[in-house]
C-alpha cells in the first residue's frame, strides 16, 4: 500500500503557508521566552529551565518554517533567492 506524502508546500508552488505557519509559531512562542527569561521570580525554580526549552524549540520550529517559506516564495534572481539558497555573493 503506497501512503500518502503530506508536505507543506511543494518548493515550486510558490504557497505562503510555512511563512504563516512560522510566524504563528513565533508568535506565541516569543513573548512567554521573554517573559520567563526576564520576569521570573524565585518562585519558578523547577519551571523555569524546562519551559524556556520548549518555548526555545518552538522559536527555533518558528524560525525554520519562516525562513523555509521565503525560500518557497522568493523568485530567481532575487537577493531574497540567493541568501535563502546560499548563494550570496555569486551573481
Amino acid at each position: 500500500m503506497k501512503w500518502p506524502k503530506w508536505s507543506i508546500a511543494r518548493p515550486d508552488s510558490g504557497d505562503p503557508m510555512p511563512i504563516l505557519f512560522g510566524v504563528i509559531f513565533l508568535f506565541i512562542s516569543l513573548p512567554g521566552f521573554l517573559m520567563v527569561l526576564f520576569n521570573s521570580g524565585r518562585e519558578s525554580g523547577t519551571m523555569q529551565v524546562p519551559l524556556l526549552l520548549v518555548l526555545g524549540g518552538g522559536i527555533i520550529i518558528g524560525a525554520f518554517f519562516v525562513i523555509f517559506g521565503l525560500r518557497i516564495c522568493s523568485y530567481p534572481g532575487s537577493r531574497l533567492y540567493r541568501i535563502t539558497h546560499g548563494r550570496i555573493f555569486s551573481r
